[in-house]
């Protein structure tokens, strides 16, 4: 029986680990090929997990992988992430922007340097990833981009306090979503932006998980949740959906899942 996304090839930043390898492994297992975009090549305990682990994992799955040392900050690298992924596969079909930053700070107490780096890896690095691929997407004849951020609506605004600097950031994001849709939508490209209602167990909330108020009481997913919604999301004919604003749990919903129960993970903190 074919698979889903037999021969098709995906570049998805930040996959050495959490969210981004979930959806690599799960793009891979339905026969995508899988170029992991990240900058980690040594595991620590800060940083557990390198794109060699992730492309081991993708390969004993029957698909091919392509670890791309890439630091996201920097253009050369995307470029280079892009044109050896070309190399490889001879295609492009699917772009995940999935690496990213998050520091809940008002405005007055971001470091500037840090609010440059949210800035740098939640909104400059997901434009030039698109804008690096977009053409050879149109060359394979088309295919889906998935920004991982929320919707323009995500908090009311009341909720902004302390979270502006970061808001900006990946807002960014949202509206590269609603804009480049239009643009690209007769290329046969689609692009949408997914993001979790609850908390997923990742690296990033088990660190920040105070700053971001989350305590044992509340309900974690793994990030499979997420990822089964990216791939319900690049298995649909790409004019059926794009520039919209996803929240991974009511996709998924609406594509026939009747209970999160089976995303549900033990609380990690």
């Amino acid at each position: 029986m074919e698979k889903a996304l037999e021969g098709k090839v995906a570049i998805i930043t930040g996959a050495s680990r959490g969210i981004g390898k979930s959806i690599a492994l799960k793009l891979a297992a339905e026969g995508a090929n899988i170029a992991i975009g990240a900058k980690t090549t040594e595991s620590t305990p800060k940083t557990p997990g390198t794109i060699f682990d992730t492309a081991r994992e993708i390969e004993a799955l029957g698909s091919r992988a392509l670890p791309v040392k890439t630091d996201v900050r920097f253009e050369d690298q995307i470029r280079e992430l892009v044109e050896k992924t070309y190399a490889e596969f001879g295609r492009l079909d699917i772009v995940v922007n999935n690496a990213g930053a998050i520091l809940w700070l008002p405005v007055e107490q971001l470091p500037v340097k840090r609010f440059d780096l949210m800035m740098a890896l939640n909104c400059r690095a997901p434009f030039i990833l698109c804008h690096e691929a977009i053409p050879k997407m149109r060359e394979s004849g088309g295919g889906h981009i998935v920004n991982m951020s929320p919707p323009l609506d995500w908090l009311p605004y009341e909720q902004w306090a302390g979270k502006t600097p970061y808001l900006m950031s990946k807002l960014c994001m949202t509206h590269l979503t609603i804009g480049l849709s239009r643009e690209v939508r007769k290329q046969n490209i689609a692009v949408n932006s997914l993001w979790p209602a609850g908390i997923v167990d990742t690296q990033a909330t088990r660190v920040f998980a105070s700053m971001l108020g989350i305590d044992e009481n509340m309900t974690w997913y793994s990030p499979d949740m997420v990822a089964d919604a990216v791939l319900k999301v690049v298995e649909t004919n790409p004019p059926e959906l794009t520039g919209e604003q996803l929240i991974a749990e009511k996709f998924l919903r609406s594509k026939g899942v009747e209970s999160l129960e089976q995303y549900v993970v033990p609380a990690p903190v």
